[in-house]
């Protein structure tokens, strides 16, 4: 057992750290995975004049800051949004800290149980997959395997191994999965569902419509997010997730408009969005607020459809 508050303050300062050097590595996934380019090598360097950065420039957010944006070298621009995912991803990493650490029980003298480091650590691998996801679907409306397969089988893994990472309840368990055994069902039930909800309604509005409604890549983002939460979250991650796109849509459709009225030609870019974003802003945000959703109306909702089921199965002794 871990104790004391300023051992709390040091171990979120070293989650946020841990973040953005992470965040830091997922600039370079998120780069070079769609393109088939390893992560490792080469080193990073400047794409105009190909110097190798220096350790020292490549502080995150800090040399970002300290070169004003411009490689050393050779002046070229560098983007702002390289030190905004590494503050993004450390403050994820924060956050997952103070919900499975700060904000929970612990025993006498403030006492941190190591089995919710291990929580934040799960959550935290979970979220920056997440990001990794989102931009690269921004960037080019896909979502490799490398990110969602890894996540699912790292999801799955460290379900099995750690039962009570999952939020409650993982299966149909109130007190969620207790065991090894529990953990791994949890973790396959919950991909299942996450990927086959999307794939369902994929393909069913592929028929609909003549053309594909949703990428492959969701449906496996969905698994991932099964795996690492459990069918509830998934179900309600997919179904959350276009009012977080609605922002998105509206634009789309005044710029739509406006081509329209000024009779320029529509290409598949002005009708298309990528959706993984908005799935993944979904499950971060049930992620953190999991307690809540989940008790105060979650809960209920779910129980409400389990009767209705069985009551459709023509059982009327409702199993508990």
């Amino acid at each position: 057992m871990l104790s004391a508050w300023p051992m709390l303050v040091a171990l979120g300062a070293g989650f946020f750290l841990i973040g953005t050097v992470v965040g830091s590595f997922l600039n370079v996934c998120i780069y070079r995975i769609p393109w088939q380019k390893s992560v490792i090598w080469p080193g990073s360097h400047c794409p105009r004049c190909w110097s190798a950065i220096a350790p020292q420039d490549n502080i995150p957010i800090v040399s970002w800051l300290a070169l004003r944006g411009e490689c050393r070298s050779c002046g070229l621009r560098i983007s702002a949004r390289y030190p905004m995912v590494e503050a993004m991803v450390g403050l994820l990493f924060l956050g997952a800290f103070l919900i499975d650490v700060v904000a929970a029980p612990r025993g006498p003298w403030y006492a941190i149980p190591t089995d919710r480091l291990i929580a934040a650590t799960y959550h935290s691998i979970f979220l920056a997959l997440l990001v990794a996801a989102t931009f690269i679907d921004y960037d080019l409306m896909l979502i490799p395997d490398q990110i969602t397969v890894t996540g699912m089988v790292i999801g799955i893994l460290m379900g099995t191994i750690w039962p009570g990472v999952r939020p409650e309840p993982s299966i149909l368990l109130p007190q969620g999965s207790t065991s090894h055994w529990q953990g791994l069902i949890a973790g396959i039930v919950g991909m299942a569902v996450g990927a086959g909800l999307t794939q369902g309604v994929r393909g069913s509005a592929g028929f609909l419509f003549g053309r594909e409604a949703m990428g492959l890549g969701d449906v496996t983002l969905m698994g991932m997010v099964g795996a690492f939460l459990g069918w509830q979250a998934a179900v309600l991650t997919f179904f959350l997730a276009p009012f977080f796109g609605l922002a998105h849509a509206a634009w789309k459709v005044l710029v739509n408009l406006k081509k329209r009225l000024a009779g320029a030609q529509l290409s598949s870019a002005d009708r298309e969005i990528p959706y993984g974003p908005y799935l993944s802003m979904a499950a971060a945000a049930l992620l953190f607020a999991w307690p809540v959703v989940w008790r105060g109306w979650a809960a209920g909702l779910f129980h409400s459809l389990y009767v209705v089921f069985w009551w459709l199965m023509g059982v009327t002794n409702i199993p508990d």
